[in-house]
């Protein structure tokens, strides 16, 4: 299975966007990187388990919004993630449906304080296949991906469609062992 954790570029005259690490998303007029270690993880986590990762930061590598949808043409991926805030939610809604357009198949997951909260106001917005809410998506995300490879039961704090419904696994729960975490592979 081939998955990249993206974060898409967001251009605006506002700044450079600051998504992750940051309890307030902040615009920057200086750009400003500060490493996603919660996503990080879960690429890591992805990796020791076997699967294809790709890391796509848009943002950092300051790529264009062009030049990034056609990296994710070219990828071919079974699943893409990503995190996002309050402040580009709606943005991030329109980027997922327009994967949807590209390729169907390709299931998109949403992650983060703002789906944490409202699940699913961005479930009925757009597109989105999957949403992780709570704080440990670096579990969750491998529990979805080997629930998609082989069947694995869903973690709690899930939410996903089935025949057109929304649903739920319930409450995410904060219960994962952090010093099961690998060192994570920069």
């Amino acid at each position: 299975m081939k998955i990249a954790l993206s974060y898409p570029p967001l251009e605006s005259t506002k700044g450079v966007p600051l998504l992750s690490q940051n309890r307030q998303f902040q615009w920057f007029c200086e750009p400003t990187y500060i490493y996603p270690m919660v996503p990080a993880y879960a690429a890591t986590l992805l990796k020791v388990h076997g699967y294809d990762v790709i890391w796509d930061d848009g943002i950092a590598e300051k790529k264009t919004y062009k030049k990034w949808i056609n990296d994710f043409e070219k990828n071919n991926l079974d699943l893409v993630a990503i995190e996002t805030k309050t402040p580009v939610v709606k943005q991030h809604w329109k980027i997922i449906n327009e994967i949807k357009e590209i390729s169907y198949d390709t299931k998109v997951v949403l992650m983060g304080d703002h789906v944490t909260a409202l699940p699913r106001e961005s479930m009925e917005n757009c597109q989105v296949d999957y949403i992780l809410t709570g704080g440990d998506y670096d579990f969750l995300l491998l529990n979805l991906v080997e629930h998609l490879d082989s069947g694995k039961e869903l973690e709690p704090g899930i939410w996903y469609r089935e025949n057109g419904t929304i649903k739920d696994t319930g409450a995410f729960k904060l219960n994962h062992d952090l010093n099961a975490l690998p060192f994570i592979d920069r």
